[in-house]
C-alpha cells in the first residue's frame, strides 16, 4: 500500500485507510450482514467517530452493530519524552497498524454498567485518546503493587517518568498517558473537552466539567452522571489518582487491554535509570532520536526504520541496563486478538473487583496460542456523513417537496434546509487472510494482502471506480462545500480535465464556524492500487490553495488570485487538471479547511503532505465532496 510515508501526518494513511486532510475514511471490511443496522446504531456510530477526524489520517475509526474500531499508529503529534527523569530506557515505535479487525482497538457502542467496579491494572491500556495515543491508569508495575491500587510508590508521575504531556514510552516501546494528557487537552481547546473513550465504552473528559469548574463528586472509577444528558463519563484528575483505576460499565471478554495487539515489544525491556531528556525528535521515515544527560554526559539513542515493523538502533553513551548497545537491529512482534464473530455472542467480564479469566484486563498472550489462532473475518457495518437538502418549491397553486438544491425550472423557491444523515459504506469484500504473520514475513504479507484491499477498494489504474473512497462531507453538520461546476458524487465535465480547457472548478461554502481567520482547499485522488515494495499507494494532489482570506465565501471558475497556491503534483502551474491516462473513472475530492489562523509556509514547499501536516492543529471545520473523471 504505500512506500513508508513521507512525513508523520500520513502515518496510518493507506494501512488501515487513506484518512486524507481532517476527512476520516470508514470503510467496510467485509460482506454486510443480513439485518439492517438500526437508525440508532447509525446516529451513535457518527456521534462516535466524529470527533477523531481532528486526528486524521494518524487515527481511523470504522463500526458496526456491536463495536466501534479504533487503529492507530501510537505516535502524538505533541512533543514527546521530554523532561523526563526517571527513564525506563524505552523509546516511542509506531504501531503495526492493520485493516485486519484482529488487530483494532474495539469499544462497545453501547454501554453497560458493571454490577460493581472492575478493577484496572497498571499493566495493559484502559482505552484510547482521540489522538489515537493509549490511556494506563494512574500506577506501573512495580514489586509491591499489583497494579489495580493507586500506591504513591508505583506513581509514574511522581517518580518523574512522565513527559511534560503526561505520556512516556512503555515497557513495549509504546507511547501512553498516565495522566491528563496536557497536551492533547492543549490541542484540543478546553480541560472539559472529550479526550477519548475508555475500554468500557464509556467517554472520558478532561478535568474540568463544561461551565469550568473542576469536576466533582466522582465515584471510585472517577465517573459520574453530571446530569447533563452525557449520561455516565470519567474525568481525568489533577489529583492522585489522576486517572481512572476501575472501569464503571462491563468489559466484554474479546476487548484486550493490552491495546493494539500488534503492539509487541521491539526490543528487550531496559533498567530504569536517573537522566534528563532533553529532547525528542520524531521522523516516521527517517531517523528518529532521543537525547538525554546521564551523570554529566551527553547520550542519545537514534534508530531508522528498514522495512515494515524493523528498525536499526545506533545507542551514543548508553546509561547500565540499556536495551542495546553500539549499533543493533531490532522488529516488533506481531500478536493477534480473536475477532468477535456473529455467532459468537461477548461475554462479559463478571462483576468484580479482581476481574477473571474472561475479563482479563492484562490480556497477554503466548506467541504460540497467537500463531496457533485462525482470525476469523468479521463483517462491518460502516457510515458516512451524507448532506441531505430539501427544497420547497410552487408554481400557481402547486406546491412540492424536493430533495434537490434548487427548485425545478418555472417554480419559486419557498424554502431551503440541509441536514446531516447517516448513510451506509457498500461493502467490500477482505483480503484473504488465514494465518498471522510473523515479523520476518510481516512486510511481504502487508504488500500482499493490503495492495489487494486497496485495488478493491479504490480500483485505481486497474479498473473503473464506482464506489468512492468514503469522506465525511461536514466535520460539524453545518460548514458546507458546493460547487456550480460539478456536482457531489457526480461527473467532473472535461471543461475541468486536460481534455478541455483545464480550468478549476468553482467552489463556494457556507456554515463558517466561528473563528474562522483563513481557509485551504486542497484536491487529491489516489491514483492506484501500490506498486510492488509499497505500503500504501500515493496520494496525487491536483490542487492545494492556503492562506486564503478568511472573508472568502467562493472561489470562481478559472482563477487564480485567490490564497497561496502549493505545490501540485503534476507538474507547473496552480491547478493540475484530471489526465489520468488509465481506463475506468477516477475519484478527485475537493476539501475545504476552516482555520483559526494563517500558516508560515513557504510556497516551494507547500505541497499537499506539508500543507495537511501545518493546518491540522488549527483546523476548525472541513467541507468536502467528491467527483469522478473518466478517459478513454
Amino acid at each position: 500500500m504505500k512506500r513508508l510515508v513521507t512525513d508523520r501526518s500520513r502515518a496510518a494513511a493507506g494501512i488501515i485507510a487513506l484518512v486524507l486532510g481532517a476527512a476520516l475514511i470508514q470503510f467496510s471490511l467485509g460482506a454486510a450482514p443480513s439485518s439492517a443496522a438500526t437508525t440508532a446504531t447509525k446516529e451513535l456510530c457518527g456521534t462516535r467517530t466524529l470527533p477523531f477526524e481532528k486526528f486524521a489520517p494518524d487515527v481511523a475509526v470504522i463500526c458496526d452493530e456491536t463495536y466501534m474500531y479504533v487503529s492507530s499508529n501510537g505516535v502524538a503529534s505533541h512533543s514527546m519524552m521530554v523532561g523526563i527523569t526517571g527513564w525506563n530506557q524505552q523509546v516511542p515505535l509506531p504501531m503495526l497498524v492493520s485493516t485486519s479487525l484482529a488487530q483494532m482497538w474495539r469499544f462497545p457502542l453501547k454501554p453497560v454498567a458493571a454490577a460493581s467496579e472492575i478493577a484496572t491494572t497498571g499493566v495493559g491500556g484502559t482505552g484510547i485518546m482521540l489522538n489515537g495515543i493509549s490511556n494506563f491508569n494512574a500506577t506501573k508495575p512495580a514489586p509491591n503493587s499489583t497494579g489495580s491500587v493507586y500506591l504513591a510508590s508505583a506513581d509514574p508521575k511522581l517518580q518523574g517518568e512522565l513527559d511534560t504531556c503526561a505520556g512516556h514510552a512503555g515497557r513495549g516501546d509504546d507511547y501512553h498517558y498516565h495522566a491528563e494528557p496536557s497536551c492533547l487537552i492543549s490541542v484540543l481547546g478546553s480541560e472539559s473537552a472529550l479526550a477519548g473513550y475508555q475500554l468500557d465504552g464509556y467517554p472520558i473528559y478532561g478535568s474540568k466539567e463544561a461551565n469550568g469548574a473542576s469536576a466533582t463528586a466522582l465515584d471510585k472509577c472517577q465517573g459520574h452522571d453530571s446530569g447533563d444528558g452525557r449520561g455516565y463519563h470519567y474525568h481525568f484528575t489533577t489529583a492522585a489518582p489522576y486517572s481512572p483505576m476501575c472501569f464503571h460499565g462491563q468489559v466484554p471478554a474479546d476487548v484486550s487491554t493490552t491495546g493494539q495487539p500488534s503492539a509487541g515489544p521491539a526490543r528487550g525491556a531496559g533498567e530504569p535509570v536517573q537522566v534528563v531528556i532533553t529532547g525528542m525528535t520524531f521522523n516516521l521515515t527517517g531517523t528518529s532520536k532521543l537525547e538525554y544527560t546521564y551523570q554529566g554526559k551527553a547520550g542519545s539513542v537514534s534508530y531508522t526504520p528498514t522495512t515494515t515493523g524493523c528498525w536499526s538502533f545506533v545507542y551514543v553513551n548508553p546509561p547500565p541496563g540499556s536495551p542495546g548497545s553500539g549499533t543493533s537491529g531490532a522488529c516488533r512482534r506481531t500478536e493477534t486478538m480473536p475477532v468477535p464473530s456473529a455467532s459468537m455472542a461477548p461475554s462479559i467480564t463478571p462483576g468484580s473487583s479482581t476481574g477473571s479469566t474472561t475479563g482479563s484486563t492484562t490480556g497477554q498472550r503466548t506467541a504460540a496460542s497467537a500463531a496457533n489462532t485462525t482470525v476469523p473475518v468479521k463483517a462491518a457495518v460502516v457510515y458516512k456523513n451524507v448532506l441531505i437538502t430539501q427544497v420547497k418549491c410552487s408554481k400557481g397553486k402547486v406546491t412540492k417537496t424536493l430533495t434537490a438544491t434548487k427548485c425545478p425550472s418555472g417554480y419559486k423557491l419557498l424554502s431551503k434546509k440541509t441536514t446531516v444523515t447517516k448513510v451506509l459504506v457498500p461493502p467490500m469484500l477482505p483480503p484473504a487472510q488465514s494465518t498471522v504473520p510473523t515479523s520476518g514475513t510481516q512486510g511481504g504479507m502487508q504488500g500482499g494482502t493490503q495492495g489487494g484491499m486497496q485495488g478493491g477498494t479504490q480500483g485505481g489504474m486497474q479498473g473503473v471506480t464506482e464506489k468512492f473512497e468514503s469522506v465525511v462531507k461536514s466535520s460539524n453538520g453545518t460548514f458546507v462545500l458546493k460547487s456550480t461546476s460539478s456536482v457531489d458524487e457526480g461527473t467532473l465535465p472535461a471543461t475541468y480535465t486536460c481534455d478541455g480547457k483545464s480550468l478549476s472548478p468553482q467552489f463556494s461554502w457556507s456554515g463558517t464556524p466561528s473563528g474562522t481567520k483563513s481557509y485551504a482547499l486542497i484536491m487529491h485522488t489516489i491514483p492506484g492500487p501500490a506498486r510492488p515494495g509499497e505500503i500504501a499507494a500515493a496520494v496525487s494532489y491536483s490542487w492545494v490553495l492556503y492562506n486564503i482570506a478568511g472573508s472568502t465565501t467562493s472561489i470562481a471558475e478559472g482563477a487564480t488570485d485567490v490564497g497561496t497556491a502549493g505545490v501540485q503534483s503534476h507538474g507547473p502551474g496552480t491547478y493540475g487538471a484530471p489526465c489520468s491516462q488509465g481506463s475506468g473513472a477516477k475519484q478527485y475530492t475537493f476539501t475545504v479547511y476552516a482555520l483559526s489562523s494563517t500558516i508560515s509556509l513557504d510556497a516551494k514547499n507547500a505541497t499537499g503532505d506539508a500543507v495537511r501536516s501545518a493546518i491540522k492543529s488549527i483546523t476548525l471545520a472541513l467541507a468536502a465532496m467528491n467527483v469522478k473523471a473518466s478517459r478513454g
